[in-house]
Parts: structure tokens; sequence; C-alpha cells
């Protein structure tokens, strides 16, 4: 009797495929094969094969994988051996030699990116790199040895996107909408402790804390009497604004051509323009030299931050983004916090129109007070700067 196309050689045939890709192609070992209304005698294709003690009452049938090569290979059964029947159906996988495979190359893989940031300046990079979870097959690609040389290069002293990717990968379009350009914001972001940029303004702001910009135009710094050195323009410019006490806008672009510097004793950074407004209209000139950075501080406002040779007091909204911009100009600029404490936080929130922490920010910590982290923690609620104008103005007043 020939089983050729039976059900019961099909059921055999598809339990020894999984067996035989399970243990590396080796015709070796047995299947158990079940009894089913689709293929109810395979007892006796199982009695056929021979080697075995098959019961035609048993719900399943044992099947040694030699013997059914043995029955194959039988002129009657076709001629072929199990391996070449099975091929011949759809190719065979070594499963486990294909995870060697991939385990072999995903070794590789970060071999290659832990050599890329081997130097212990980049150390960041590879614990948020270590941390983030990478995909197979993005590390497989390459997408991740890529991200790797970006983040080396970076800061990048204002280059482009493109002149970025071109000096780091010789590739002028790998930080366009590619798994490269998505892989490095996200390592940057969490880097600074926030979500990933979802919007072309968002990256735009991520890029150009780390020196990347697509034009000198677009990074700025607020000013409101603050005296500038340097080139002769510079100087115009901001003593005749410091003199009217109105404020002047300095882009990045300017401050490299005219290599301006901060020339005041003290210097005082608020994260708001509304400070900015309102220090203009009640102070004017009688303004201590004032520096707005509009948020997250941009490469405009780290440009012109390096320069100060003064005491420099700096402060943000009570948030986790606050604390960290404080923290990190402490750290880097040896500011000192200016009005970032928690007795003058715990009076702002009493004072009401607080809102609700982001709830996508991370923590962060306050070293110079520690019990502001604390305070913002339990009380959930971010407190701007709008809400201690008084107090700030008191200490920006001559």
């Amino acid at each position: 009797m020939s089983w050729a196309g039976s059900n019961e050689l099909r059921a055999v045939l598809d339990r020894a495929r999984r067996h035989l890709e399970r243990n590396g192609l080796q015709v070796t070992g047995k299947i158990t094969v079940p009894v089913t209304e689709e293929a109810p005698h395979l007892y006796r294709l199982a009695l056929a094969m021979r080697g075995v003690d098959v019961n035609s009452a048993s719900p399943t049938v044992p099947i040694y994988i030699r013997s059914l090569d043995i029955f194959l290979r039988l002129p009657l059964n076709g001629g072929r051996s199990l391996l070449e029947v099975l091929h011949a159906e759809s190719p065979l996988v070594d499963r486990p030699a294909e995870r060697a495979a991939k385990k072999e190359a995903i070794d590789r893989a970060w071999d290659r990116i832990h050599t890329i940031l081997a130097a212990p300046e980049h150390r960041q990079w590879l614990e948020l790199l270590n941390a983030a979870r990478v995909t197979t097959p993005d590390l497989i690609s390459g997408t991740m040895r890529d991200v790797a040389h970006i983040l080396v290069a970076l800061p990048a002293e204002g280059a482009s996107p493109v002149e970025l990717a071109d000096h780091a990968l010789g590739d002028t379009k790998a930080l366009t909408d590619t798994p490269v350009r998505r892989w490095v914001l996200r390592i940057l972001a969490a880097a600074r402790g926030v979500s990933p940029p979802s919007t072309g303004a968002e990256r735009a702001a991520l890029w150009e804390q780390f020196g990347v910009l697509d034009s000198g135009l677009t990074s700025r710094v607020l000013t409101l009497g603050v005296r500038l050195g340097g080139h002769p323009s510079a100087v115009t410019i901001s003593e005749a604004a410091a003199d009217a006490g109105i404020h002047q806008v300095w882009t990045l672009a300017q401050l490299r051509t005219w290599t301006a510097t901060l020339t005041a004793d003290e210097v005082y950074v608020c994260e708001n323009p509304t400070v900015v407004q309102a220090a203009e209209r009640e102070l004017g000139a009688l303004c201590k030299p004032l520096v707005c950075t509009e948020g997250q501080p941009s490469e405009a406002v780290r440009r012109l931050m390096s320069t100060a040779r003064g005491t420099v007091y700096w402060r943000g909204d009570f948030d986790w983004t606050g604390l960290r911009t404080t923290g990190r100009a402490c750290t880097e600029l040896d500011a000192l916090p200016w009005l970032m404490d928690a007795a003058t936080y715990r009076e702002a929130l009493n004072r009401g129109d607080s809102e609700t922490l982001k709830s996508t920010d991370t923590r962060a910590e306050s070293p110079w007070d520690p019990e502001l982290a604390t305070a913002l923690e339990r009380s959930g609620r971010a407190v701007m700067e709008e809400r201690v104008i008084p107090e700030l103005l008191e200490h920006l007043r001559r």
C-alpha cells in the first residue's frame, strides 16, 4: 500500500519537520503523533515502518525519525530521504544554527559599539544604549553602529544634521527620517531626561542642546541690561539697548561672527520671557544683566554663557526640567541657584495657579537643596516662574 498523499503521512511529516528544525536537522530521536479523525490509520503507518509497538486503540502513535527516513527511501515510497522530502516542500530551517548565528551577529554588533564608545568621555552614551530596548534588527543591520558614530561626534559645534551625518558616517541623508535619526534622538532625550521629540520644533530644540543646528539664525538668546565686549558692533548694540532699558535678541550667527563676550561681574539667568517683559516694564535701565533661555538653553545661550567671567545666578521653572537645567548650569558654569529652593517653591505653591508635573518627565535631583526635589515629588505640582516675578524683580533691581 502506498501512503503517499495520505493524511497520516502528512501528519507524520509535519511533526517530523518541527522535530528536525529544533534538533539541528539531525535524523534522530522520536516523535509522537496524535490520532485524529482526519488521520485515523496512523497505527497502520507506524506498523509499516516497523521498529515500534503500536496499539490501535492508543490516542497517539510513536514514530522513530530514523525509521521514517528508511521508510521514505524505499522505491515504493518515493526513494528520497526524509530531509529531501521536507526540503522539497519548503526549505528546512536549522533553528539552533539560526539562533547561534543571530547571537554571534548580536555579539559582534555590541563589540563594535563598545569599541566606538570606548573612550571614558563616551561612557554616558554606552550606558544609555545598554539601557535602551535595542531591537535585534537594528543591531544586526548596523543602525546602532551608526548611532554610536553620531553620538561620538557630539557636540557638533553648530553643524547642521546634514553636515553631522556626512562627517560621522559619510552619508548626508543618514539623519533624515531614518531609524538612525530616531534612535539618536531617543538617546539624546534620555540623556536630558525628557520624552523623545514628536514634532519638528521639539526635534530642533533637542538637536540644538547638542550643538546641531539647521541655521545659526534660529538659535537665539534674549537679554536685558546685558553689555557685551568684543566686536565693536556687539558693544554698540548691547550698550544702546542696556542704556535704553530695552531687551535685545542675539542670534547664534551674530555671537559667532562678532565673538561677543559677557563683561558683567554678575549675570542672572531665567527661563521665561515673561520675566524679561516684567523687568523691562518695571526696571528698564535699572535691571541687572539678565539672560533668558526661553525654555531649554539653546546653543546661543550656551555660547554666550560660556564667556561669563563673573558670578552666574541661574533659575528655571519649579519642575523637573527646571531642576535639571539649573543643576547642569551649576556643574558646567559654576552657577549659583537663584531663588531655586524649597522655601520659595512652597511659598509660590501656596499662591495657587500651579499645574500637574508632566508624567512623561523624569524626576530630577536638586543637590544644592535636596528638600526642593522632595517637595516637588510630594506635591506633584509645577510652579512657573511667573508666580515669583515680584521676588525676582527685587533681586534684579540695581
